[in-house]
C-alpha cells in the first residue's frame, strides 16, 4: 500500500472513531499512573497528605504522522483539619487532526480510620470543561465530501467525575467514573449523520507496598479501564522503591505493549520520572510497532 493511501486510511479511522460515535477509549493514557492517582480518580486528591505540583509529557508512535501527544499540568493539596483534598488538572491531548484540551477541578473528603492520615476512605467529585477540536485543513483532501468540513470543527462541553479511594501505608485501591453526563459533541448539526459524544468511562487502580527490608519496597500495581460496549483494557506491573530516593520497574499492557520506567527523587521533594512503552499493536497493522516516551516532573511541598 502506498504511503499516501496509508495516511488517508489512518486519517479516516481517526475521524470515524472520534466523530462518528464509535465507542472507543477516549481518555488519554499515562504509564506513570501509579505516581499520580488523582489524575484518574478525583477521590485520590490529597491522598499524599500534603501539596504537590507537577507536569508530564507523553509522545507516542513518533514514526506516524500525527501520533498521539499528551501534555498535563496537575496539582493537589490536602486540608487536614477539614479532611478535604483539592486538585486541578489541565491537559492537551492530540491525535492526528483531532485534539482534546480541558481542565478538571476535583474535591475529595476523607473518613479517617485512625488518628493520623495513614488510613483513609476518600470520596471525590469533580467537574471538567472539555474542548474537542478537529483541524479541518488536515482532512480536507482525504475526506472531501465529509459533512464535518461544513461544521465549525470545535465544541466546548462540560462534564462531571466521581470516585472512591482507600489509602493506607500499604494498600491503595480506588474506582472512578469520568464523563458521567456524556454530552453530545454536536460537531455535525445535520440530521442523518451519526452523532459523536463523550462516553462514560470507568477506571480501577490498586497497589500494595511490600517492605522487603529497611531500605526497599516492592509495589505490585494494576489498572483496569472499562467503557460500555468497548473491550476491557488493563495493565499491571511491579516497582522497586529504594529509600524514597529512586525507583525502577516495569508493566505489561494486555495485548498492546510493555513499559519500563524509572524515577529519581531529590531531597524527598523533587521527582523526575521517565517511562518507555514498546508497542506491538495496533501500530503493527501498518508497520512493526513504535514506542512511546513519557517524562514527568513533580514537586512535593513537605517539611
Amino acid at each position: 500500500m502506498q504511503p499516501v493511501k496509508i495516511k488517508n486510511s489512518i486519517l479516516f479511522c481517526i475521524i470515524l472513531m472520534c466523530c462518528a460515535g464509535v465507542n472507543g477509549q477516549q481518555l488519554y493514557k499515562t504509564s506513570n499512573y501509579m505516581q499520580h492517582s488523582f489524575i484518574t480518580n478525583p477521590a485520590a486528591v490529597g491522598a499524599n497528605g500534603h501539596a504537590t505540583f507537577g507536569a508530564a509529557y507523553r509522545s507516542q508512535w513518533q514514526s506516524f504522522e500525527g501520533g498521539p501527544t499528551t501534555a498535563i499540568i496537575f496539582g493537589d493539596t490536602y486540608f487536614s483539619k477539614m479532611k478535604t483534598g483539592l486538585g486541578i488538572v489541565l491537559y492537551s491531548d492530540k491525535t492526528g487532526p483531532t485534539s482534546r484540551s480541558g481542565g478538571e477541578l476535583n474535591l475529595s473528603y476523607s473518613v479517617k480510620f485512625d488518628n493520623d492520615n495513614n488510613k483513609r476512605l476518600m470520596i471525590g467529585i469533580g467537574g471538567q470543561l472539555i474542548q474537542f477540536k478537529v483541524d479541518k485543513n488536515k482532512i480536507a483532501d482525504a475526506l472531501q465530501n465529509d459533512p464535518l468540513l461544513a461544521s465549525s470543527g470545535t465544541t466546548l462541553k462540560a462534564d462531571a467525575n466521581a470516585g472512591i479511594y482507600y489509602r493506607s501505608n500499604t494498600l491503595n485501591v480506588g474506582v472512578s467514573a469520568k464523563q458521567l453526563i456524556q454530552p453530545k459533541l454536536g460537531l455535525i448539526k445535520s440530521t442523518g449523520n451519526p452523532e459523536g459524544r463523550l462516553y462514560r468511562q470507568y477506571t480501577g487502580t490498586i497497589s500494595y507496598d511490600i517492605k522487603t527490608d529497611g531500605a526497599n519496597i516492592l509495589q505490585p500495581h494494576g489498572i483496569v479501564r472499562y467503557q460500555p460496549e468497548a473491550p476491557v483494557d488493563f495493565e499491571a506491573g511491579l516497582i522497586l522503591y529504594h529509600k524514597d530516593m529512586f525507583h525502577i520497574g516495569g508493566s505489561y499492557h494486555y495485548k498492546q505493549s510493555y513499559a519500563l520506567f524509572a524515577g529519581l527523587k531529590i531531597m524527598h521533594r523533587f521527582a523526575i520520572n521517565y517511562a518507555f512503552d514498546a508497542y506491538k499493536t495496533p501500530a503493527s497493522a501498518f508497520e512493526t510497532g513504535y514506542p512511546a516516551h513519557e517524562i514527568m516532573l513533580r514537586y512535593f511541598f513537605v517539611k
